[in-house]
């Protein structure tokens, strides 16, 4: 029996990564999760937990010769290491947790730059000047909380209202220098100024739509799936949803008579190019889009790390598939000698 290929999982975490066994018994492969501590630099081995097929089992092997970043957060100082040993840009998903700014940064110098709303760096000066042009804003962190701390500021003739996740204000303030002084103490540099989109809605609730981009087994860029999250109904932000449906359904619905999934699709693998080159190997990322009422495109957030399990919601075993089985056949891509 010819020996298995070993991709590596690099995670912080000894434990079993079970969503990609099914993925990985498809391929053929094995799966190494892989701790930089348990890592021997001179004998180029590792103490892994190791899935074969048919169960996990701790066991000394050779450093797999590709390997899938499962670390959150900026680049870890091992991929460098790994990578002088593995080949350059073998591991992928250099960061995971994008700076929204950055991000944004990178898609403003591209034909994108129609697609994206105003936004800058989130302090007080920044956030009036804002408000001031579009008289309503979005302030959110940076680096994303998991859709925490994201609030809308509208200015509604000298009073400004200040919501936090709901479309009724939790307060308001008589001017723009009392929320300057809200802005300092809560929102600094590490938070996002961001013009308001007022979204579509279907049902009276607004929705966005998200592309999973991931890269196959040609290194190529493709689009892997599409969903749609409804908000709740007295919400403006669509993290904590109502419900989660495919993207065809509910853009059919909001926009009858319009084909607007291939242009998201589209949109979202030239962003995800440009990420990458801005910020280094990525494998897969996927794009948040709203759609205004008129059926205009804006680019909302990009995600470095995406929950491929809200996927698992929409019931098509075919789409679940593809999703947890693309990052193992691009790590199959990078291993091959030539890649």
């Amino acid at each position: 029996m010819a020996e298995q290929t070993c991709i590596g999982l690099l995670t912080p975490f000894f434990q079993p990564i079970t969503a990609y066994e099914r993925a990985a018994a498809s391929l053929g492969v094995e799966l190494a999760v892989v701790t930089p501590a348990r890592i021997d630099w001179q004998a180029e081995q590792v103490e892994a937990l190791v899935w074969s097929g048919a169960d996990w089992q701790t066991k000394t092997v050779d450093l797999p010769r590709a390997f899938y970043n499962r670390f959150y957060g900026p680049k870890p100082k091992v991929v460098n290491r790994l990578e002088l040993l593995v080949g350059k840009d073998k591991v992928f998903n250099h960061i995971t947790h994008f700076d929204k700014l950055d991000v944004h940064r990178a898609l403003l110098q591209s034909q994108l730059q129609r697609h994206l709303p105003a936004a800058d760096a989130g302090g007080p000066k920044q956030a009036l000047q804002f408000l001031e042009t579009w008289k309503q804003i979005i302030v959110k962190p940076r680096r994303g909380r998991l859709g925490l701390d994201i609030f809308l500021i509208r200015q509604k003739g000298k009073r400004i209202f200040l919501h936090h996740g709901t479309k009724s204000p939790v307060t308001s303030f008589p001017s723009a220098a009392d929320l300057s002084v809200w802005l300092e103490e809560n929102a600094g540099e590490d938070f996002l100024v961001q013009q308001f989109v007022p979204l579509a809605e279907v049902d009276g609730r607004i929705f966005d739509v998200r592309i999973l981009v991931q890269k196959d087994q040609t290194g190529t860029w493709q689009a892997s799936g599409a969903l749609s999250r409804l908000a709740l109904s007295y919400s403006y932000v669509t993290n904590v949803s109502h419900a989660i449906l495919p993207a065809a359904k509910v853009l059919k619905e909001a926009f009858p008579g319009r084909s607007l999934l291939p242009k998201l699709e589209a949109i979202s693998l030239t962003a995800a190019n440009l990420t990458e080159q801005a910020l280094g190997s990525l494998g897969e990322i996927s794009v948040d889009f709203g759609l205004d009422g008129h059926g205009n495109i804006w680019i909302m957030e990009l995600n470095g790390k995406p929950m491929k399990s809200l996927f698992l919601v929409l019931g098509d075993a075919r789409l679940v598939k593809t999703v947890y089985q693309r990052p193992l056949s691009y790590a199959l891509h990078l291993h091959s000698p030539s890649s």
